[in-house]
């Protein structure tokens, strides 16, 4: 979810906690309403409103754009919540059905805001209710391998499946547990699960038991605010499975001070060496891949090449911090192919820890590795990944590119990321216009689209598909003839024989 969709919503959310007034329930419902139904069921509304806070798609604005916004400037001092509850499927964002999300970075950013201290440190019981919500680093019954299927089997892409079991299981940022307690600065009881959650129908039942077991909720809250001691009730009606609780960060604690430093790099009205300062301090620990994904986030916000005078002299002493900059080019050179290592690679490159060279070295070996793989989604991802981070048009030929790519759906998705300079790819893209795949003449016309202008050959092969069986396809070959203005009588007229209609628009446009 983009912090437009959330700042939408929260914009609109005004919720006060007057002395007497009811309780504030705040919830992210992503999935089915069953959770949050009970909260709603069982709590007497007397004593309790029950505020939907899930994230909703943002309208367009006229531009057809949705109007930016950050999830910081939408919180309001006045919005106070005592209990939070997120039900949702989780992989380093809260997910589900209805098709937004909220992200940890998202999360820990906002709660870094005074103006939010109302959603994330005001409550005193935060319910996060989906799998690994509370995991530490610590290997669960599932292996990595099977936690990285079970996010593509949820749809997720193969780069970003990656990200999230490396951030579960790998050195790479703090553990989920970790990043809640950060986030939840404060909050005396945290309740999450720290491997797989049970189902909904599962959960529904135990906090029905709960909740009945408590008996007067309001006075439990009020009389145990900025209590952490166990919760008996909870936990004795979720016995049996992976429900644990916590807190969040104190004070005391060494982490808080982390915190600070991290709210330090979220705050755009500090000066960017002061903050580049709290970088290098991170690279001079031995836990520094903890805050990598931060780094990261700051970097790509400031990139090195806009940096100057103070600021390009404290990014010339991260640069010498040798220790640092070997342990994470290691790493970079140890992971297989994935978009997670370029991701790394590329943060070396911004931090002068690897040279443009090297970086593109890296790259087009990469790309090498996954052509010799079998083509599926999770190997187009990735190259597609790579492609962002690096130009290999250039890199690779058409001998390069198997056959099996020109005949596929995902082969020529793949092509396409790549979009080689050798012209040689254009006729090899058109053949994929034979096949009796829609899929694939669809993926076929789309990556002509990206090359123009076409030659005659492919146009008045394309004109042959004015009347495709599938709508995609036409549409996207008479975007083709709309944007290639400048063809020849013989195109013209094979489009006129194929679509008389079609090619009286073009003549009325061309005036």
């Amino acid at each position: 979810m983009s912090r437009v969709r959330f700042a939408l919503l929260l914009t609109v959310i005004v919720v006060t906690a007057a002395d007497g007034a009811r309780l504030t329930v705040c919830t992210f419902s992503f999935n089915r309403p069953d959770e949050v139904a009970v909260f709603k069921a069982e709590l007497p509304k007397e004593d309790f409103d029950v505020v939907d806070l899930t994230p909703r798609p943002p309208l367009p604005s006229a531009s057809g754009t949705a109007p930016a916004a950050s999830l910081a400037s939408a919180c309001s001092p006045r919005l106070h919540c005592d209990v939070v509850v997120y039900s949702a499927e989780f992989a380093g964002r809260f997910f589900g059905s209805s098709g937004t999300s909220v992200s940890v970075g998202e999360m820990e950013e906002a709660s870094c805001e005074r103006s939010c201290r109302g959603l994330f440190h005001h409550p005193s019981e935060v319910f996060l209710l989906g799998c690994n919500t509370l995991a530490t680093k610590d290997q669960d019954r599932r292996t990595p391998d099977e936690y990285l299927q079970v996010l593509l089997d949820h749809g997720f892409d193969r780069a970003s499946a990656e990200r999230v079991v490396a951030l579960r299981y790998g050195p790479l940022g703090p553990s989920f547990r970790g990043a809640h307690r950060r986030i939840f600065k404060g909050v005396p009881r945290l309740y999450g699960f720290s491997s797989v959650a049970p189902t909904a129908d599962f959960t529904v039942t135990r906090l029905r038991r709960y909740f009945r077991a408590k008996g007067n909720y309001r006075q439990y809250l009020e009389e145990t605010r900025g209590d952490a001691r166990p919760n008996r009730e909870l936990l004795d009606a979720f016995r049996g499975t992976g429900l644990v609780q916590t807190s969040g960060l104190t004070p005391s604690e060494a982490a808080a001070a982390d915190r600070a430093q991290i709210c330090r790099l979220y705050d755009e009205t500090r000066p960017v060496d002061e903050r580049l300062a709290v970088i290098a301090g991170f690279f001079e620990r031995g836990d520094f891949f903890a805050f990598l994904p931060t780094v990261e986030t700051f970097m790509a916000r400031h990139p090195a090449e806009q940096l100057n005078g103070e600021a390009r002299r404290v990014l010339a002493e991260i640069r010498d911090r040798h220790a640092a900059r070997d342990q994470v080019v290691a790493l970079v050179r140890d992971l297989d192919v994935s978009a997670l290592k370029m991701e790394l690679a590329h943060l070396a490159l911004q931090l002068r820890w690897m040279t443009a060279k090297e970086f593109r070295t890296l790259a087009i070996a990469g790309a090498r590795q996954l052509l010799r793989r079998p083509v599926t989604s999770e190997v187009v991802d990735v190259m597609c990944e790579i492609s962002k981070r690096q130009f290999l048009g250039d890199a690779l030929r058409s001998d390069d590119l198997p056959d099996p790519l020109f005949r596929d759906a995902e082969g020529l998705r793949l092509v396409d990321c790549v979009s080689p300079v050798d012209r040689a790819i254009t006729a090899r893209l058109a053949t994929g216009l034979d096949s009796s795949d829609p899929s694939v003449r669809g993926w076929a016309a789309y990556a002509l689209s990206r090359r123009l202008p076409l030659p005659d050959a492919i146009l008045l092969r394309l004109a042959g598909h004015l009347a495709d069986p599938s709508p995609e396809v036409r549409e996207r070959v008479r975007w083709i003839f709309r944007a290639d203005r400048a063809v020849s009588d013989d195109v013209r007229r094979a489009v006129a024989t194929a679509d008389p209609q079609f090619v009286a628009e073009l003549r009325t446009a061309a005036r």
